[in-house]
This record gives structure tokens, C-alpha cells and sequence, in this order.
């Protein structure tokens, strides 16, 4: 327990215990909060020497103050506004003050001196885990909890000076602003274990651009979701390197943050091909505090991410336009898009089925025709129940993209932010993957599908669940994935909603009350994370009990599933094959035979000529290299 003893900056004067006169002049002090009701209960009172009272709890958590039974003696935070308390400090209490904020203390022993000259005011010594405090707690100037990384952007006009039209909450466009950042670690040491580095500084900041994004979170809400490109490839708080990031708000998450983190979760635990990563930061831009952000890996195209061979834009070379493509499953209409009436066994409305165009972003006639027909050929496909879908779809990773949502409840899933990947080459097919933008998670109903209670226009996933063989390899991936990867999720969940808790009430300070866009709304309130993380905690096990009934139980051990082997569809006629592709099938003595275009029998083709090959009973144009 801390001395009572105060020197230095803290007091002018030693403070001295004083023998009470009369101990009718010394009021029973309690702590009063969150935590017992803010009710004056006793195992809550302070004991009391003369004029010196202390307290020692096992735990502390939530708002507080020290008050007598009828609040005539009070004492809480001298700041102006609610004070976070995460450590060992000194804290001035003055009479009706702000409350104080605990943040999952343990062994806690609070000392405080009494005046009956003087009530109004005390300083208070609270000692957390036998740490004994070395300065008081003073709020910091910006907002900012202290308790994450902080992510400093200035963004500048044509004339160098700060440009806040990046912080108005009427900020509407997609355009990029320019910019510099420097990112602070700030002392995380959860973080810093896990290869998290201070990059730049004010003093030497980083080269940025800077956009909004989003669709109506970037509308509706003052505090904005926001596109980084950097200067040059970093590493950001341990996620992939890589020049392009986001911050996103999750302005509307009203279960505590925990929408996109459970997703991510599921999808990197059930082994999806990518999926991306968040971490929790604060954000400063032009010196205004904006509250808890989440830096997110951006989708893109690369060896660390979606891993596939990347794909110019408006390429017309046979031999390349098999792949690699990156596609949405959008919701809106785009220029960059094409669009086709959705097919399907399952009553109901069907949606039209609008597939955008991600990487590459413009597409040569020929790269159209292309991913038209394979959309085309996988539509249809669904429209009949046909198996012939599994030589376009990849089955096994559209059984666990499903899953995922499915637990998730995720009314918004196969309707906007819905991605799809195809390599280049033979024998490739459509993935389903990365996840992305799980807003929506949570929405749906936790004793039936997703799709049954909200016509959202979820394209596909009701009539695929008509098709057996999709059904049986759910089934199967279900079993193994609940026995072998689903546990500790909550765990996870735990972790994450303590580290964020000091900035989810700075947040909440920053934002609550504060000016929204037209027709918008306001940011909401994740201060009580215990509370959200109880609720997120029976929305999954309220599903998985449902989906346990449904897709089967899964008591002992269950094997990952065998993927599926069936075949991919041939690649059209006009897509050829750079020839040494099949270099392979030549040295291990596979059929294959080349002709030139005059209809010769050739042994050894000769570089940069078009040649006609036979393989595997399929005819290709081929143009060698």
C-alpha cells in the first residue's frame, strides 16, 4: 500500500496525520460505482486512522467515485472529464467531479487524507499490484486513452498547409488527399511482443496518401473509415508489408468491435486462403484526436495476401487472360462491373448478380468474355443443381467461406463485400475468399439460416445449399472444424475486448454528442465491452447449438476433410497457354503433341511462334516463350 506521505510537486507540504478531536467530524467514505450499484455497501467502506482512510480490494473495474453514504463528501476527478485509471497513480478528487474510469484492476489498495478544513479536496493514492505510483495521472491533451498505439497523419493543401477538409464529418468523395505519418507504439508491450515497431516520427515524418472508403459508413458518420497508401512497403504493427492499409471505424459496430475480429478469426482458425488481419490503434490527423481505429490489411494481390499471379489491366495476350482475377460480389452498380439476372433452385427473390471487377480493375474485351462466361457457366450451374458448379467453384473453400458466415449470421454475406479469386492457369478454379466487411455480423437469426428472415439478396448460398454435394462437404468441414480449430475463439475474444477498453471510453468521450452528416448518425457506444463481449458470446453459442442440430454432432475427433478432386472445366478454346507451362507434362512423358499453324507435327517448338497443342484430348493455342 502506498505512503500517505505526499512530497515534491504532489504537496506543498508533508501532509500529517492528525489525531481526531472528534470522530464525529470524520465521515464513512465508500467506494461507489458501477460495480456494487453505486450503492454504500461495507465491502466496499474505507477503514479509518484518525484522519487517514484506506481500502484494499481484490478487484476494481468501471466507473467510481468516494463518496459518504448521502454524497454530502465526494470526490472525483479534477480533469473536467472522466479519468481513465490503468496503473498505479496520484489523482486529485475534488467534489462533484467527473467519475473515475477502472480498468480491470487487481490488488488494489486506495489511501486518502481527510480535512475537515478543507473537505472539498484530497489527493488519492491508488496502488495496483504492490506497484507503488511515481506521478499523477493527467488527462492527455488530445484524448488519447494512452493504452494503444497511436497513428499521427497530417494531410496538406497545395500550399502546405494543414487541409482539414479530411476531418469534416461532410467528407463524402474518394479522392486522396497527401500526407505524412509516423506511428508510435506508445509503450504497448502486448503488441511490441508480437513485432509491433514505432515507424517515423513528428520530427521525421513518412510520405502517405490518405482517402475515404466505404459506401454508407463513409456517408452516414462523422468518425470515417479511411484507404492508406504509404510512401514506400511497411510493416505496420505486425501486419504484412505492404504500401496499402485501412483504418476502419466501425462507427455502427454495436457489439463492441468484435464483428470483423470474429470473422477474421474464423476464417484464419477454419483456413480460408487469406484472410486479412486488424490491429487496434488510435488515430490523430491534423492534431484532432479521432478516436479507436482498426488497421487493417488491405485486399490486394500479392504474395502475402491474395496469392495468385497478377493481372494487368486490358490485357489482350491469350496466353495470360486465364488469370489471376480478383472479383467482388457487389451490391451496387458499377462501370467497372458486369451484370446477370442470379439463377437458382431456391424460391424466393433472386438478386442480379453484380460481379466487380477488383484486380485487375479495366478489362480488355477478351478478359470480359472471359470471367462473363466462367460467371455465366457457375450461374447456371447453381440455376440447375448441377454438380457441374465444382469444376468452376472450388468446393472446399465455398464450404468453409459459408460456414464462417453462416455462424456469424451475417445478413449482409453474398451482397456487397463478397470476394472471389481465380489463379491463372489450368485447372484452376473460382475461391471464395478473403473474407471482408463482416458489419452485418450478428444480424441474423441464431435458430435458422441467415437467408430465411432478411431478403438482403444473398446471392447463391440458398440455392447452393440445395445442392448435396455442397451440403455433405458442409457437413463434413463442420464436424472436423468444431472438434479440431473452433475453441478458444472466446478466449480471443476476451483478450481483445480488454485491450481496447481504455480507448473504447476515450472514443466515447471524443465522439459522444458530436455533430453528424445529414440523415446521418451518431457513433456508437462500446464503453461497457464487458456487457458486448456477454452478448457476442451467446450469439455464437446460441448459432453453433442451432448449427449443431442442423449440420451434425461432433463429439471426438474428426480428420480435416480429403479436398475435392473433381476436375476443372477446360479452358476456352481462345485461351491459350504459354508453352512452358507444360514444359512438366513434356518431361514426364505425358501426351502431348505440337503442330504449327500449318498443321505440321513439330518437335521443338521455336521461341516467340504460335503453335497448336493437343494435351490431355483438349486442343490450345499456344504462343512460346
Amino acid at each position: 500500500m502506498c505512503a500517505v506521505l505526499l512530497t515534491g510537486a504532489l504537496a506543498s507540504s508533508p501532509a500529517v496525520v492528525q489525531a481526531a478531536e472528534n470522530d464525529a467530524d470524520y465521515p464513512a467514505l465508500y467506494i461507489r460505482g458501477e460495480s456494487n450499484g453505486w450503492n454504500a455497501q461495507d465491502e466496499y467502506k474505507f477503514s479509518r486512522e484518525n484522519n487517514v482512510y484506506s481500502l484494499h480490494l481484490e478487484h476494481l473495474n468501471g466507473e467510481f467515485k468516494i463518496s459518504d453514504p448521502d454524497w454530502n463528501v465526494e470526490y472525483g476527478s479534477n480533469t473536467g472529464s472522466m479519468l481513465d485509471i490503468t496503473k498505479s497513480c496520484y489523482v486529485e478528487g475534488v467534489k462533484k467531479g467527473p467519475n473515475y474510469l477502472a480498468h480491470d484492476l487487481n490488488n488494489v489498495d486506495i489511501s486518502l487524507t481527510y480535512s475537515a478544513q478543507n473537505p472539498n479536496t484530497t489527493t488519492i493514492c491508488i496502488t495496483v499490484d504492490g506497484v507503488s505510483p511515481v506521478e499523477p495521472i493527467e488527462p492527455d491533451p488530445l484524448g488519447l486513452s494512452g493504452a494503444l498505439p497511436v497513428l499521427y497523419i497530417n494531410v496538406y493543401d497545395e500550399a502546405g498547409n494543414l487541409n482539414n477538409e479530411i476531418i469534416s464529418k461532410d467528407l463524402a468523395h474518394k479522392n486522396y488527399f497527401t500526407g505524412n505519418y509516423w506511428l508510435d507504439t506508445n509503450g504497448c508491450e502486448w503488441l511490441e511482443a508480437l513485432g509491433a515497431q514505432s515507424i517515423g516520427s513528428k520530427e521525421e515524418p513518412l510520405p502517405l496518401e490518405i482517402k475515404a472508403r466505404g459506401n454508407y459508413t463513409r456517408k452516414a458518420f462523422s468518425k470515417k473509415p479511411f484507404k492508406l497508401k504509404l510512401g514506400k512497403k511497411q510493416s505496420l504493427l505486425g501486419l504484412t508489408k505492404s504500401k496499402h492499409f485501412a483504418i476502419l471505424a466501425h462507427a455502427d459496430d454495436i457489439y463492441g468491435y468484435m464483428r470483423n475480429f470474429t470473422g477474421f478469426n474464423l476464417g484464419k482458425r477454419i483456413g480460408l486462403p487469406w484472410t486479412p488481419w486488424q490491429q487496434p490503434v488510435e488515430v490523430v490527423i491534423n492534431g484532432d484526436y479521432r478516436g479507436l481505429y482498426f488497421l487493417t490489411e488491405s485486399i490486394r494481390v500479392d504474395a502475402d495476401r491474395v496469392n495468385i499471379q497478377e493481372l494487368d489491366d486490358n490485357v489482350t495476350d491469350p496466353s495470360l487472360i486465364s488469370g489471376g482475377y480478383l472479383v467482388e460480389l457487389d451490391n451496387y452498380d458499377e462501370e467497372n462491373q458486369i451484370r446477370m439476372e442470379e439463377k437458382g433452385q431456391a424460391p424466393g427473390w433472386k438478386d442480379v448478380l453484380r460481379i466487380t471487377f477488383d484486380t485487375p480493375e479495366i478489362y480488355s474485351d477478351i478478359q470480359r468474355q472471359f470471367v462473363t462466361e466462367q460467371f455465366t457457366a457457375m450461374n447456371d450451374a447453381i440455376g440447375a443443381n448441377s454438380n457441374d458448379l465444382w469444376r468452376y467453384m472450388d468446393l472446399d473453400d465455398a464450404a468453409r467461406y459459408y460456414i464462417v458466415e453462416e455462424i456469424l449470421s451475417h445478413t449482409e454475406a453474398y451482397h456487397g463485400s463478397t470476394y472471389m479469386f481465380r489463379d491463372r492457369g489450368e485447372n484452376q478454379k473460382w475461391h471464395f475468399s478473403p473474407l471482408w466487411d463482416c458489419g452485418n455480423a450478428f444480424n441474423g437469426p441464431t435458430d435458422n439460416y441467415f437467408t430465411e428472415t432478411i431478403t438482403w439478396g444473398n446471392t447463391w448460398i440458398a440455392s447452393m445449399r440445395l445442392n448435396q454435394k455442397f451440403m455433405d462437404k458442409v457437413k463434413e468441414t463442420w464436424k472436423w472444424f468444431m472438434s479440431q480449430k473452433y475453441n478458444g475463439i472466446e478466449d480471443d475474444l476476451k483478450e481483445y475486448c480488454d485491450h481496447l477498453k481504455a480507448a473504447a471510453q476515450a472514443d466515447y468521450k471524443r465522439w459522444n454528442n458530436q455533430p453528424t452528416p445529414a440523415d446521418g448518425q451518431g457513433v456508437v457506444d462500446n464503453r461497457n465491452l464487458d456487457q458486448k463481449l456477454s452478448e457476442v458470446k451467446d450469439k455464437l453459442q446460441a448459432k453453433t447449438n442451432w448449427l449443431t442440430h442442423t449440420f451434425g454432432q461432433f463429439d471426438g475427433y474428426y480428420a480435416e476433410p480429403e479436398r475435392d478432386d473433381t476436375e476443372a472445366a477446360p479452358l476456352p478454346e481462345y485461351v491459350t497457354t504459354d508453352i512452358s507451362e507444360i514444359q512438366s507434362a513434356i518431361t514426364e512423358g505425358e501426351e502431348l503433341e505440337i503442330y504449327n499453324i500449318q498443321g505440321m507435327r513439330v518437335d521443338k517448338p521455336e521461341s516467340g511462334n504460335l503453335y497448336i497443342v493437343r494435351y490431355k484430348g483438349a486442343t490450345r493455342k499456344v504462343m512460346s516463350r
